[in-house]
């Protein structure tokens, strides 16, 4: 399950931006991961709530935005989504195609309270 590796280094990112802040509690961390990004939302928020315990997180959320799968095709030039992952031009069959999108997981914000109240 590398989803607790990824959890890992992603609240020492969170912990870094909250240190920055006055070590003030996160209530929201928002990730976009991309369809192709090979990355389980459930095994996610499983090893945030486990691995937040005792960290500026615990207590907080993640929130997921899916970023669809997009390729551009090389031949033709055209754009488009793709429902499956079958990397082929939808316009003209090709495969020489790039992925422009959908294989991403990156942090998008942290939402930090803004209280004064610092964690002891």
């Amino acid at each position: 399950m590398h989803e607790v590796s990824l959890m890992k280094n992603l609240l020492c990112t969170v912990e870094k931006a909250a240190c920055e802040e006055g070590n003030r509690s996160v209530k929201v961390v928002h990730l976009k991961i991309g369809e192709a990004a090979g990355v389980s939302i459930d095994a996610l928020n499983f090893a945030f709530e486990v691995l937040s315990k005792g960290t500026v997180a615990e207590g907080g959320k993640l929130d997921f935005e899916r970023v669809p799968l997009r390729i551009s095709c090389r031949d033709c030039g055209s754009k488009c989504e793709m429902e499956e992952f079958i990397l082929l031009c939808k316009v003209c069959g090709s495969s020489n195609i790039e992925i422009i999108s959908g294989r991403e997981m990156e942090v998008d914000y942290i939402l930090i309270d803004d209280k004064d109240d610092k964690l002891q």
